[in-house]
């Protein structure tokens, strides 16, 4: 199985597979694209697009045709949120929450809405607890003519956001119960919250890439930009969640951002601020990739595997 994972800064490809007893990576690859393709889709940021995708599997040496793909769509504008509607059927539901969502009828029309079932029941009600994402049509129109050029079988298309959190559930074992995960991407950084072994809220914020990070001073903007998001993600944590205990901090992303993050993280506050570990059972990838390309793994999985 191969991930296409495209984001507004790089590109990322990896081929391997996964199942509920191991993981296997065969081959990865990452290069920087600087793009607001996904935040404001037009040909010409397809055509580029297209060129990197293109251009990157003949530099990793791969062939995709006939081959099954997944796609990853990862951007801070992308929404994934939490919604409380009636227990109706799938169609209803799509159109229910296109009314609560989008203020006139060309906006809905012009994006597709998904989502996925957190909980069947609420407080005993007949009311589901929902994450929904939308996607403007015109890139899910771009990403099937992409499979076409590449003559691949593009089995589904994600968002960044469930990617992490499929693979947060993969590896649920090995953290705690609540903590926040912070995914330090190239030029974003995502927080997961979770609570109790299970994803309840995210917030995303842009940051300043490594890439430009070329005087001292770049470096400690960064550094005060991400801790005053984890200072802002902690306090609502505590707010939302005051019932449970908070204790640790997970990070995650490049060697380079982590020795910049861990001393400041771990003094600033009073919680435990923990590392990923590379699990027994992923094979063939070492820790810095596994950090870099965590979100991306993440693809491989499906639900049916997370189920315990």
């Amino acid at each position: 199985m191969y991930v296409l994972h495209l984001s507004g800064d790089t590109v990322k490809i990896l081929e391997g597979s996964a199942s509920k007893k191991k993981v296997v990576i065969n081959s990865l690859y990452s290069i920087a694209t600087p793009s607001d393709y996904l935040d404001s889709p037009d040909d010409k940021g397809y055509e580029k697009l297209e060129s990197v995708v293109i251009n990157a599997l003949r530099e990793l040496g791969e062939e995709v045709r006939n081959k099954k793909v997944k796609i990853i769509l990862d951007n801070i504008n992308i929404s994934f949120r939490e919604m409380l509607v009636p227990t109706l059927n799938r169609a209803k539901t799509i159109a229910l929450i296109k009314n609560e969502i989008f203020s006139d009828e060309k906006l809905a029309r012009n994006n597709t809405v998904d989502y996925i079932v957190d909980e069947n029941k609420v407080d005993g009600l007949k009311q589901s607890k929902v994450f929904v994402t939308y996607v403007d049509n015109k890139i899910l129109g771009d990403m099937q003519k992409l499979g076409k050029t590449l003559m691949c079988n593009i089995v589904s298309i994600d968002i960044g956001q469930n990617c992490t959190l499929k693979h947060l559930a993969y590896i649920q074992d090995r953290l705690p119960d609540n903590y926040l995960f912070v995914e330090i991407r190239e030029s974003a950084i995502v927080i997961s919250f979770i609570v109790d072994k299970k994803f309840k809220y995210s917030m995303s914020k842009s940051v300043i890439s490594m890439q430009s990070m070329k005087f001292k001073n770049d470096k400690m903007y960064f550094v005060n930009d991400v801790m005053n998001t984890i200072r802002s993600a902690v306090e609502l944590y505590k707010k939302r969640f005051p019932e449970n205990d908070f204790n640790d901090i997970v990070l995650a992303g490049t060697e380079e951002k982590l020795d910049l993050l861990r001393k400041p993280v771990a003094e600033k506050h009073n919680l435990n601020v923990l590392n990923l570990e590379l699990p027994d059972n992923v094979e063939s990838i070492g820790i810095e990739e596994y950090n870099d390309f965590f979100c991306t793994i993440g693809g491989l999985m499906n639900l049916s595997m997370l189920k315990r």
